[in-house]
């Protein structure tokens, strides 16, 4: 089918009123020469039209080159679109023969049309390169595009012609996607691409086969790479740039060992565009991002106000969005979180030397937008966890609460103290009220509330002990939340894994206590235990020394002597053997010396259920 050429369609929607269908409503929008307003693509030429009757602003969509399959796309794609609720996304109508158009290029006289919402916008492209000098616009566009990412990329559609020319930026930042030709959704499963895309800006072996909700993976982390690269070095641009594309086109695509942007700047010393470099050659090689890496891509919100350095020791905050540096002065001012991956807010503070391990003394936490006049401070600021995002404060009063990056008070100045541990990716408070213990978790839930007491923490050992009412001892496990009774004669806890609790004794000694059982395993008192047994108690085996016999102890209390000289040691279906393995080493004071590894095997049925390795750095286990 031919289409008209846009002169006639120009003709046609200068007498809208009169050539539409259903949207005979619409008015043209004039230019100063007197033209609809209007812009135009390979395939469409799109005007500029006003409802009379709302003044509300509509996008016409007049095609101008047939593409096969395209009406019933657009009935797909609009159908899909009608329950998506994003600021990224355009609900569409496609409306058949719906305009009346005068032309000489066919016998058809009416025309289908698209409309949509109109776009008051620059594309990324013409956006980007206006704002070269602006370093803060061009992160927080790198910003903006990173969030649409994370929101585009586990859709089941995909646009299908990524391109900065079919991203628009609106006057307030935000970013739209545009033109929907090639767009994927779930309906079209099965179905030829329609078109490509880009060549600058699609995969080098991508086909017409290739057309799912995948397809749009691979433009995306090349588009976060440049973005991030060119608002971290403006002048990449410049270098690596060209007038169609950002800082990598299609001949480096086909020969990407080649690259130069990719020889010369990566590693960039940016975290982020280090990343995103990591991200893009990922999906180069295997097409499509792995589930496993989409929730890594790293944004992070630029802060208009940003630490300063005035002079030695003086400190103060320069604003980038009005360029200037701020009259306040500090002697202590830094990124709450210097990644910038979690957090862009800062900690400002009047007292030099302010971080130690207590904290940021005399110090406040500031974010954007704010007032710089009235700073709430503190006596006490630390950070907990590692997100940077939340602070343990101490007031004027000696009490402590937390409160956010945002300066959002999460827990009121009401505790005698507040102290964090970790467990793996796990954060607990341990706050104390009334001179009783309570504990928190991450969320800054109440777990145990206050009402324990001579609470002890062990957060390597994902343990906590304390006493209760009556003064007898508990264990509380932090990853389960249960909790056994425990005895009190032991000097400290030096070990909890498998369920078994080490207990250091006077002089040295030691004795193991089942955390289920809330018993001891055996009667016995060991005089030594293996430091390695501590790091790899998988084992379920500990090397032990009682009445100077070297032995494996298993957690459930059974002894097994063994021969560390190479003899195999029988004990029914278990057969254990120890071969020792000298090694020639220098030792601190450089002097040579020979020093014994011991290879450790443990079979069941002449099975062997565990290996492990003993290194003798101590008198243990020597003979």
């Amino acid at each position: 089918m031919n289409y008209p050429l846009i002169s006639e369609y120009i003709e046609a929607i200068k007498s809208a009123e009169d050539n539409f269908e259903e949207l005979s409503f619409l008015r043209p929008v004039l230019g100063d020469d007197g033209l609809p307003v209007m812009t135009s693509g390979n395939f469409a030429v799109v005007f500029k039209m006003k409802d009379e009757h709302s003044g509300k602003f509509y996008a016409v969509k007049c095609f101008t080159k047939e593409q096969e399959g395209r009406a019933e796309a657009y009935r797909e794609i609009a159908k899909e679109l009608e329950n998506v609720s994003s600021p990224y996304i355009l609900s569409i109508r496609y409306l058949d023969k719906e305009l009346f158009v005068d032309t000489d290029q066919t016998s058809e006289t009416e025309f289908p049309v698209l409309l949509m919402d109109w776009v008051e916008g620059k594309t990324l492209d013409k956006y980007l390169r206006e704002n070269l000098d602006d370093k803060y616009a061009l992160e927080m566009l790198a910003y903006r595009f990173s969030q649409l990412a994370q929101w585009l990329i586990p859709q089941p559609f995909a646009h299908g012609d990524l391109k900065p020319d079919n991203i628009l930026v609106r006057e307030d930042g935000t970013l739209v996607l545009v033109d929907y030709d090639g767009m994927y959704v779930p309906a079209m499963k099965g179905q030829k691409a329609r078109e490509l895309g880009s060549p600058d800006f699609r995969h080098p072996l991508r086909t017409e086969n290739d057309f799912d909700e995948n397809i749009d993976d691979f433009p995306i982390t090349l588009i976060l790479l440049s973005l991030k690269a060119i608002s971290f070095n403006p002048y990449y641009l410049d270098v690596y740039g060209a007038a169609d594309r950002l800082l990598i086109g299609s001949n480096d695509l086909y020969n990407l060992k080649d690259c130069r942007f990719l020889k010369d700047v990566i590693p960039s010393g940016n975290r982020i565009v280090d990343r995103y470099a990591f991200l893009f050659c990922t999906i180069y090689y295997e097409r499509r991002l792995p589930s496993q890496l989409y929730n890594s891509i790293p944004f992070s919100l630029p802060l208009p106000i940003i630490p300063y350095t005035v002079g030695k020791g003086i400190y103060s905050l320069y604003d980038k969005e009005k360029q200037q540096l701020l009259p306040l002065q500090y002697k202590y001012v830094d990124f709450a979180d210097r990644t910038l991956k979690s957090s862009s807010s800062c900690i400002i503070s009047n007292e030099y030397g302010s971080w130690d391990i207590f904290g940021y003394k005399n110090a406040a936490i500031i974010s954007y937008p704010c007032n710089l006049t009235h700073i709430q401070w503190y006596e006490q600021v630390y950070k907990f966890g590692k997100l940077g995002t939340r602070f343990i404060v101490k007031n004027a009063l000696n009490r402590y609460g937390v409160i956010g990056d945002d300066n959002t008070i999460l827990i009121g100045c009401v505790y005698q103290e507040i102290k964090s541990i970790e467990v793996g990716e796990e954060v607990y408070l341990i706050c104390k009220k009334n001179n009783y213990f309570g504990l928190f978790n991450k969320e800054l839930k109440v777990i145990v509330p206050c009402v324990l007491k001579d609470l002890h923490e062990y957060s390597l050992l994902k343990l906590i002990v304390y006493k209760n009412e009556q003064d007898s001892v508990f264990a509380m496990d932090l990853n389960t939340l249960k909790e056994c009774r425990i005895p009190s004669n032991y000097n400290r806890i030096v070990d909890y894994k498998e369920g078994i609790i080490t207990f250091e004794l006077a002089n040295n000694q030691y004795r193991f206590y089942s955390f289920d059982k809330s018993c001891y395993i055996n009667p016995y008192t060991y005089q030594e235990i293996s430091k390695f047994a501590k790091i790899l108690i998988k084992s379920s085996y500990v090397l032990c020394k009682r009445n100077e016999t070297n032995m494996l102890l298993s957690i459930d209390g059974t002894e097994y002597p063994i021969d560390f000289e190479g003899a195999l040691s029988q004990y029914g279906e278990i057969v254990i053997g120890v071969s020792p393995n000298e090694i020639k080493c220098i030792n601190q004071f450089g002097i040579k010396e020979t020093r014994c590894n011991y290879n450790v095997y443990v079979f069941k049925k002449n099975i062997l259920s565990t290996q492990f390795v003993y290194k003798d750095n101590s008198s243990f286990a020597s003979s």
